[in-house]
C-alpha cells in the first residue's frame, strides 16, 4: 500500500546565492520568472559559480515532507535522457529523491530533464528562470488503476491542469477507485486559466485543494459564477471566504480547501467550518522555494492520522517553516524525526 502516490513535474532546482547582482550580468531582470529553452538555460549555468542542486516540483516536494515524517510515496514524473542513458541532472534529482525514501516511477524522454535556476541576491532579491524540458511529458498510460487503488491519496500537481487528457485521466481513476485526490493550485495562471474541473472536483470529489493567497484571490473570482445568489460588493478577502463556504458547507470531510498563508499561518474551509492557525515569521529566511510544497506534504501525514484540523494546519505550518533556513527542500533529517513524534498514531 502506498500512502501518497504524487504525480508531477520532476524539475532540479539549481540555487544560487549571490552577494553580486548575478542576474543583470546575465540579462535577467531581477524579482522575475522567465522560462527558456534548455540550451539557454545551460548558458546561464556557465556564469553561476558553487550552484546548489536539490530536487524540486510542487508533487516530489511534498512528497520529500511526507516520506520524511514516516509515510509510503511514490512519484510518477519524467526526466530526461542524452545518447540514451538518464542526464546528469536526472541522476542528481532520483538520488535525491531516494535518499529521502521516494519510490520512483519515473520514464525517461530524449529531453534535458527539467531545472529551475533560482538566484538570490542582496536586499531580498530572487530571480527564477525555468527549462521544463522533459517535466511535462507525462503519459496518461504511466498512471493506472492499480496504483491508485493502491494509493491511499493521489496528489496532483496544478501545473498538470494545463494536460486535459492527463488530468481528467487522473481524475477519473481517483474518483473510481474513491480515493482522495489532493491537488495544489500551484500558480494564479493555472488558477485563472486552467481550473475547469475544479468546481466538479469540489462538488463531487473525495478533493483537498490547497493554495495561496493569490492563487485563492484569483480562483474565487473564477468560480464565483458558480455560486448562486447575489453577493452585492465584496473584498477580494469577502469574496474568498463567501465561494470558499459555500463548496465546504456540508458537514462531511470533503472537500476541504487550505490557504498557505506563510508567515500569517493557514486557513481552511471544511465541513461547514473556517479554521485559522496563525504562523511564526523567522529573521532573514534563506529561501522560501518548495514551502508550501513541504506544507501541503506535512498537511497530509496528518490528515492520514486523522489529527483535527488545527492541529494538522500547526503541523504543517511547522513543517513548512523549518524549510525557510535550507535552500529549496533539502530537508533537516533530524528536525522531522523530531517532528513526527506529534503526529497521532494512524490505527488504519
Amino acid at each position: 500500500m502506498t500512502d501518497i502516490l504524487g504525480i508531477g513535474n520532476a524539475l532540479l532546482d539549481i540555487f544560487c546565492f549571490s552577494e553580486e547582482e548575478t542576474a543583470l550580468s546575465l540579462g535577467i531582470h531581477p524579482n522575475s520568472t522567465n522560462h527558456v529553452s534548455p540550451d539557454r538555460l545551460d548558458e546561464l549555468l556557465l556564469g553561476i559559480r558553487t550552484p546548489v542542486l536539490v530536487s524540486g516540483g510542487s508533487a516530489s516536494n511534498a512528497l520529500k515532507a511526507a516520506s520524511s515524517l514516516g509515510l509510503q510515496c511514490s512519484f510518477v514524473g519524467c526526466t530526461g535522457t542524452i545518447e540514451g542513458e538518464s542526464d546528469r541532472w536526472a541522476l542528481v534529482l532520483c538520488a535525491d529523491l531516494a535518499s529521502y525514501g521516494v519510490h520512483l516511477a519515473i520514464e525517461d524522454r530524449s529531453h534535458t530533464t527539467g531545472r529551475c535556476l533560482i538566484i538570490h541576491m542582496p536586499g531580498a532579491l530572487k530571480s527564477i528562470v525555468c527549462a521544463p524540458g522533459a517535466a511535462p511529458s507525462i503519459r496518461p498510460e504511466q498512471i493506472t488503476q492499480e496504483a491508485v487503488n493502491n494509493a491511499r491519496i493521489v496528489m496532483l500537481d496544478g501545473q498538470l491542469l494545463r494536460y486535459n487528457e492527463l488530468s481528467n485521466h487522473i481524475c477519473t481513476l481517483a474518483s473510481q477507485a474513491k480515493v482522495p485526490l489532493a491537488l495544489d493550485i500551484a500558480s494564479v495562471d493555472i488558477a485563472k486559466n486552467h481550473s475547469i474541473l475544479l468546481p466538479g472536483l469540489l462538488t463531487r470529489g473525495k478533493t483537498i485543494l490547497f493554495c495561496n493567497a493569490d492563487e485563492a484571490e484569483e480562483l474565487a473570482l473564477v468560480l464565483a459564477d458558480t455560486v448562486p445568489g447575489d453577493r452585492g460588493f465584496q473584498t477580494r478577502e469577502e469574496l474568498v471566504h463567501s465561494v470558499f463556504s459555500f463548496y465546504t458547507a456540508r458537514k462531511r470531510s470533503f472537500p476541504c480547501i487550505v490557504r498557505k498563508e506563510g508567515p500569517l499561518g493557514a486557513t481552511a474551509w471544511c465541513s461547514g467550518s473556517v479554521i485559522h492557525r496563525e504562523g511564526q515569521a523567522i529573521d532573514l529566511p534563506l529561501d522560501d522555494t518548495g514551502a508550501g510544497d513541504v506544507f501541503a506534504g506535512a498537511f497530509l501525514c496528518a490528515w492520514l492520522a486523522h489529527a483535527p484540523l488545527e492541529q494538522a494546519l500547526d503541523f504543517a505550518n511547522k513543517a513548512g517553516r523549518s524549510c525557510l533556513t535550507v535552500p529549496g527542500t533539502r530537508l533537516d533529517w533530524d528536525f522531522f524525526t523530531t517532528l513526527k513524534e506529534e503526529l497521532p498514531v494512524y490505527q488504519g
